[in-house]
């Protein structure tokens, strides 16, 4: 039956407000169903955003546990592999013990060097309490590969005195390549650093110990031995001296007109570098110093100093004094030579002498290698 046969229905079909609401509401049902799809839209674009977001970083996850997989496996196939153990780090001092007379102190080559590049170097899987097992790594720097000492006779050995305040000729020093010693002054500014670049170039280092002068000048520089004082004295200057200046394997004394000329203050000096394996070189700093009597009295080597190479900042100075050097070597089997670190034409020239020098079957050593 027609909806407009009942009289009931039709009486509210025909009801103006009843048709105006039903035709608002059919107007607007395209512009809800726009709404509903817009929205629907965007939802789809969120959803695959965040699926596109969990996708990266489960793919950024699986990568790095590969590598981190793949660095564990090739370690531990080099810990089973033979070869020498693995490096431990470098323990570093930062001041060398104090010592009193009658002790024993232990020197430390190693204190306090200047920050570097370091060179990575695994250390063993260690297994802590609780049963886990975890990967370390230790980090120490490069030994560095020290310049050849040749103690096949005629040998020269070359000191480089007042090593310490300016850094202008480090690179000319650096171009030769031989045995050089460089004797570094305590306390300047720059001695840790010239010490620690020197060495870790392969070259030996001392300590340049200022010993009082004859009036006017009788000051040396900080940290100076003088004449009056007693043992106990004589070993905390040296002490505190020892730790400014990294890997000194030997010393020798700086200027020192008056205090090398007393023999207490020379024995005494010797006795302190003794035990801590040290070697002297007598500068010959007077003509009466008595650090080689010292040396023998208590038994040590004697290295002692023989031509000044750079008395005079020429280069044909510098040359005769290299061939003075080089005859005193072929007579005597060795001879030592002091230079300075600071003078213009000295590291040059001597770089020069060093070559010509061994294509005339001079060797050149380390000063520790040398004695009288």
């Amino acid at each position: 039956m027609d909806r407009y046969d009942n009289p009931g229905e039709r009486g509210r079909a025909d009801s103006p407000s009843e048709s105006r609401e039903d035709y608002s509401a059919y107007s607007q049902a395209p512009e809800q169903r726009a709404r509903l799809r817009a929205q629907r839209a965007r939802k789809r674009a969120a959803r695959r955003r965040r699926l596109w977001a969990l996708a990266s970083l489960v793919v950024v996850a699986l990568i790095a546990l590969g590598i981190t997989a793949g660095v564990v496996v090739s370690r531990s196939g080099s810990r089973t592999a033979p070869g020498p153990p693995p490096r431990t780090p470098r323990r570093v001092a930062t001041a060398a013990p104090v010592s009193t007379p009658g002790t024993t102190v232990a020197s430390s080559p190693a204190s306090t060097a200047p920050t570097t590049a370091l060179a990575g170097s695994p250390a063993s899987t260690t297994k802590p309490s609780g049963g886990k097992s975890y990967f370390w790594v230790s980090f120490q720097a490069p030994k560095p590969v020290e310049k050849v000492s040749d103690t096949t006779h005629p040998t020269v050995a070359i000191v480089v005195d007042d090593t310490g305040n300016i850094l202008e000729p480090m690179p000319k020093w650096l171009a030769i390549d031989a045995p050089l010693t460089f004797s570094v002054l305590p306390y300047p500014p720059l001695s840790k650093e010239i010490a620690f670049r020197m060495q870790q170039a392969g070259y030996a280092i001392m300590m340049h110990i200022p010993t009082q002068n004859a009036p006017p000048n009788s000051f040396a520089g900080k940290g100076q031995l003088s004449v009056g004082m007693d043992q106990a004295t004589v070993f905390r200057t040296l002490d505190a001296d020892l730790a400014t200046v990294p890997f000194v394997k030997g010393i020798n004394n700086h200027e020192g007109g008056l205090g090398c000329d007393n023999l207490d203050l020379m024995t005494n000096m010797c006795k302190w570098a003794e035990p801590k394996g040290l070697f002297v070189v007598d500068s010959s700093s007077s003509n009466h110093d008595k650090v080689t009597i010292a040396c023998k009295a208590l038994g040590l080597p004697v290295r002692k100093n023989e031509v000044f190479i750079d008395h005079q900042n020429d280069p044909n100075y510098i040359r005769n004094a290299m061939n003075e050097l080089a005859g005193l070597a072929r007579k005597n089997g060795t001879a030592i030579g002091i230079c300075h670190w600071h003078r213009p034409n000295t590291p040059t020239t001597v770089g020069e002498m060093v070559l010509k020098l061994r294509s005339e079957g001079i060797h050149f050593a380390f000063a520790r290698d040398v004695t009288d």
